[in-house]
C-alpha cells in the first residue's frame, strides 16, 4: 500500500476550506460535529469535488452549516484527490479527524463522494435515506475493482444520477451503438430521425437466393460508408470523447451468402468472417474509439486471428447455466472454452449476463447466490467487464434492492450477500425490511440448495421446479398482507403496496397451476366448485396504480411512467391485460357445467399416450403468454380421447388454442370429432380467417347430439403453417 499519510499530509491545506456543521445527531452521535472539506491539491478536479462534496453534504441538512472558519477540536478534515499515482481505482485513509478521498478519476470520485455522504450521514443525521447503503470500510484501503466497465439492466440503472451514485456503468451514458442497434446507422424512407439514407437491397443479407431486409450484409461498401459518416456526425472520430460500439447483426438466425461474404469465410447461420473485417476496418478507420462484436447468434464462432487492439467481444453467457455449483457441467466448461478461445485474440472480454425471467418479471428470481458465483469466474478468468441484462425499463420485483446488491457485487464479488440484504432492506424499509429480507435469504438459499437452473424464460410452474416451494411461497404471501396495519414511511409504503401487487399475480398463478387440487383456485362446496375468497382478492390486488411520486420511490427514475410499471414480460404484456382475463374466467365459471371437469384425459402423441388433468380443470387460457393455463403437444399424430359418458346429453364442445408464431405454436387446421370410428363433424373456428403473431386465442366449437356411444376422441389435423406444437387449455364438454 502506498503511504497515503505522507500524501495526505503534504498534499491537505493548498485548497480553501469549506467548514460544515452538522444538523443533528443519531445512531449513538453525540456531539455535533464539523467538516472541512477541500482538494488535496490546486489541481481543478480536486477543488471541484471538495465544491461538489461540500454543496451536497449542505444540502442533505435544514441547518446552515456552511461557516467561514474551523470551529476548534470538533473539526474533521477530508481532502479530496482525483488521479492516477496511488496504485488502485479508489482509496480511503481514516483517523480520528481526517479522512483522505483519493480516486483515479472523476466518475469513481463522485461515487466514493455519495458513499461517505452515506456513511456520514448515517452516523450524524444527514438526510440520506434516498442513498444505497455504504459499503465503505472503516480501515484503510486502496481497491481495484474488479472488472473495468460493471453495468445493470434495470429502471434504476437508466436514471443517470443513481448509475454515479452506485459507481456503475449504464448502455445509454457509455455506450454509442449497444446490442442489436445497427440499424440506427440507416434511414427510413428518408426520415432523418432513423439515420442517413433511404433503405437499399445493397445494405441487406442476401440467402437462399432472398434479400432479407430484417439482417445486414457486412461486406457492403455502403453499408460501412453509412456507419462511418453515422460515426463521425454524432460521435467524432475519438480524440477527444472515445466511445464504445457494438457492431453486429440483427438478432436472428440469417447469415448473407452474397459472394463477397463467401470469400470472407461466411456460411448459412455463421456471418462472424464478414463482421469481423467490418469491425476490423472501422477500428483501423477510428483507433480511438473502441469496437465490440457480440458472441453470440449468427457471430457465435471466433475470428481465426488477433484483432486489433481495440476490437474487444461482448460474449453473451446465455449458453452458461444459471444454476449453483456448476462451473463443472459440461455446458459451463464449453462456455469458458469459448472465453479462453477469444481471449486468444483479443485482451478484451465483456461478458453480456441475464439476470432477470424474461417471461416473468413480477415472481421473486432469486440469483444473487448464483451471480455471485459467476463473477468469481469471470473475475479468475480475466473478463474485463459484466454487463447484466434485467428488465430494463420495465418494473421487475423490488428490482432497486436487487440493482443495489448486484451493484455491490460487482465491486466486490466476495462481499457477504446476506449481510447486503439485510442492510439494504433495515436502511430501505426499517419497520417491515427485515421481513422481507428473510424471505430474500430463504429464497437464494433455496434455489442454491436445490442446484437447479434458474428459468430465463419461465413460468410459475418452472419457478416451483427450480427454487420455490408451494410451502414458502404461501406463507410468503399470508404473511405479507398482515403486515398492512403496522407503520410505514411513505417509501415502505409505496413498497409494500407494488410488492403486494407482485405477490398477487404469482399467488394467482400457483392458484392456476393447481387448478381444482389442495392450493388451487376453488373448493368444492354443495353448490359444486366456489372461487376461494383470497384468489379474488388478488385479482383485486392487480388493479394498483401508483402516481408519479411512487413510481419515482419504486424506479429511482424520474422518466419513468405508470407504463413502465404495468408490464409483466420482456414482451410487454400488460399486468391489467392479465388482469381482465382472469375476472372474465372467474366471471364465467365454465367448471360448472361442464361434464369433463376434474376427469383425466387421455392425450395421444407420436411418443405415447399421456394422462393428464390439466385439460379438465377450469383453468381458461390466458392470451399472449403460453405459459398461461396452456399445455402444450406436438402437432402430428395428435388424439384426445374423450369418455363416452360425458356426451351423453351433451349439446356442445369447447376448446381454444394459442396462435403465437415466435414461439411456434399455432392452431389446427381443423378438429374432428369421431365416436366408435366414425367421422362425426368439425369443430368451427371462431376466430378472424387469418389471424397474425400477436398472441391471440383461437377458439372452436361445436353443437352435438349424439346417441350413446362406446368411444369417442379429438382429432387434430396440423396447421399449414411450419409450426410443430399445439397450445391447448381445456376440452370442455357440456
Amino acid at each position: 500500500m502506498c503511504n497515503l499519510s505522507f500524501i495526505f499530509k503534504s498534499l491537505a491545506g493548498l485548497a480553501a476550506c469549506l467548514v460544515l456543521l452538522s444538523c443533528g445527531s443519531r445512531k449513538g452521535a453525540t456531539s455535533d460535529r464539523y467538516y472541512c472539506i477541500e482538494g488535496a491539491t490546486s489541481a481543478r478536479l480536486d477543488n471541484k469535488m471538495a465544491e461538489y462534496l461540500s454543496r451536497h453534504l449542505q444540502a442533505r441538512s435544514d441547518a446552515k452549516i456552511l461557516v467561514p472558519v474551523a470551529k476548534g477540536d470538533k473539526d474533521y478534515y477530508v481532502s479530496l484527490h482525483v488521479a492516477d499515482d496511488f496504485g488502485g481505482d479508489y482509496a480511503i485513509e481514516s483517523n480520528d479527524n481526517s479522512c483522505a478521498l483519493y480516486a483515479r478519476n472523476e466518475r469513481i470520485m463522485t461515487w466514493l463522494v455519495y458513499q461517505f455522504i452515506k456513511r456520514e450521514g448515517d452516523k450524524y443525521g444527514f438526510r440520506v435515506d434516498d442513498l444505497p447503503p455504504s459499503i465503505l470500510s472503516e480501515r484503510d484501503t486502496v481497491y481495484t475493482f474488479p472488472f473495468e466497465y460493471r453495468d445493470i439492466y434495470m429502471p434504476i440503472n437508466q436514471n443517470p444520477d443513481m448509475t454515479h451514485i452506485m459507481g456503475i456503468n449504464s448502455l445509454e451514458i457509455d455506450w454509442a451503438i449497444w446490442g442489436h442497434q445497427m440499424s440506427r446507422v440507416l434511414g427510413s424512407n428518408g426520415d432523418s430521425n432513423y439515420g442517413y439514407q433511404n433503405l437499399n437491397q445493397e445494405l441487406f443479407a442476401h440467402s437462399g437466393g432472398i434479400t432479407h431486409p430484417e439482417q445486414f450484409c457486412f461486406s457492403s461498401d455502403k453499408l460501412y460508408d453509412l456507419t462511418v459518416q453515422y460515426i463521425l456526425e454524432q460521435y467524432g472520430d475519438g480524440t477527444d470523447y472515445p466511445s464504445r460500439f457494438t457492431i453486429g447483426p440483427n438478432d436472428n438466425s440469417i447469415a448473407c451468402e452474397c459472394r463477397e461474404c463467401q470469400v470472407l469465410g461466411n456460411t448459412r447461420h455463421n456471418a462472424t468472417p464478414a463482421v469481423t473485417r467490418f469491425v476490423e476496418k472501422l477500428a483501423t478507420r477510428f483507433p480511438k474509439h473502441m469496437f465490440f462484436i457480440p458472441g453470440y447468434s449468427t457471430t457465435f464462432s471466433v475470428p481465426d486471428h488477433r484483432l486489433p487492439s481495440n476490437v474487444g467481444v461482448f460474449l453473451s453467457a446465455i449458453d452458461y447455466p444459471r444454476a449453483a455449483n456448476n462451473s463443472d457441467s459440461p455446458k459451463a466448461q464449453a462456455f469458458f472454452q469459448r472465453l479462453e478461445q477469444w481471449k486468444q485474440v483479443t485482451n478484451t472480454v465483456y461478458i453480456w449476463d441475464y439476470i432477470c425471467n424474461f417471461d416473468d418479471y413480477l415472481t421473486p428470481y432469486p440469483i444473487l447466490y448464483v451471480m455471485q458465483q459467476r463473477l468469481r469466474e469471470y473475475r479468475a478468468r480475466g473478463v474485463k467487464g459484466v454487463f447484466l441484462n434485467g428488465s430494463g425499463y420495465y418494473y421487475s420485483t423490488l428490482q432497486e434492492a436487487y440493482t443495489f446488491i448486484l451493484a455491490d457485487l460487482l465491486i466486490n464479488p466476495d462481499v457477504d450477500i446476506n449481510t447486503l440484504i439485510l442492510r439494504y432492506f433495515d436502511d430501505a424499509m426499517p419497520n417491515i425490511g427485515r421481513y422481507i429480507s428473510d424471505i430474500f435469504i430463504v429464497m437464494e438459499q433455496l434455489a442454491w440448495d436445490r442446484g437447479k437452473e434458474l428459468p430465463l424464460y419461465g413460468g410459475i410452474e418452472d419457478a416451483f421446479n427450480s427454487y420455490l416451494t408451494e410451502s414458502v411461497y404461501r406463507d410468503l404471501y399470508d404473511k405479507y398482507f398482515k403486515l398492512e396495519d403496522r407503520p410505514m414511511t411513505k417509501r415502505e409504503r409505496v413498497i409494500y403496496e407494488k410488492t403486494g401487487q407482485i405477490v398477487s399475480y404469482s399467488y394467482l398463478e400457483a392458484c392456476r397451476l393447481y387448478g381444482l387440487h389442495e392450493g388451487g383456485y376453488a373448493v368444492k362446496t354443495e353448490k359444486g366448485w366456489q372461487v376461494k375468497p383470497e384468489v379474488l382478492a388478488a385479482v383485486k390486488n392487480l388493479k394498483k396504480m401508483f402516481d408519479e411520486d411512487e413510481i419515482y420511490i419504486l424506479t429511482g427514475n424520474d422518466r419513468a411512467s405508470m407504463d413502465h410499471m404495468d408490464r409483466i414480460n420482456e414482451e410487454g404484456v400488460y399486468i391489467a391485460d392479465y388482469d381482465a382475463e382472469c375476472e372474465t374466467w372467474l366471471d364465467y365459471k365454465t367448471w360448472n357445467n361442464d361434464n369433463l371437469i376434474n376427469i383425466p384425459l387421455t392425450v395421444h402423441t407420436a411418443d405415447g399416450p399421456v394422462v393428464t388433468d390439466k385439460l379438465t380443470d377450469g383453468v381458461i387460457g390466458i392470451s399472449q403468454n403460453y405459459h398461461w393455463g396452456w399445455q402444450i403437444y406436438p402437432q402430428a399424430h395428435l388424439v384426445i380421447d374423450l369418455p363416452a359418458e360425458s356426451l351423453r346429453g351433451a349439446s356442445e364442445i369447447v376448446m381454444a388454442f394459442l396462435n403465437y408464431e415466435r414461439h411456434r405454436l399455432a392452431p389446427p387446421e381443423d378438429v374432428e370429432l369421431w365416436a366408435d370410428g366414425r367421422y362425426i363433424k368439425s369443430l368451427h373456428k371462431e376466430s378472424l380467417t387469418e389471424w397474425y403473431d400477436e398472441g391471440e386465442k383461437v377458439v372452436y366449437r361445436a353443437r352435438i347430439s349424439l346417441p350413446p356411444v362406446d368411444h369417442a376422441e379429438l382429432r387434430f389435423k396440423r396447421s399449414r403453417s411450419h409450426n410443430v406444437f399445439f397450445a391447448i387449455d381445456e376440452v370442455v364438454v357440456r
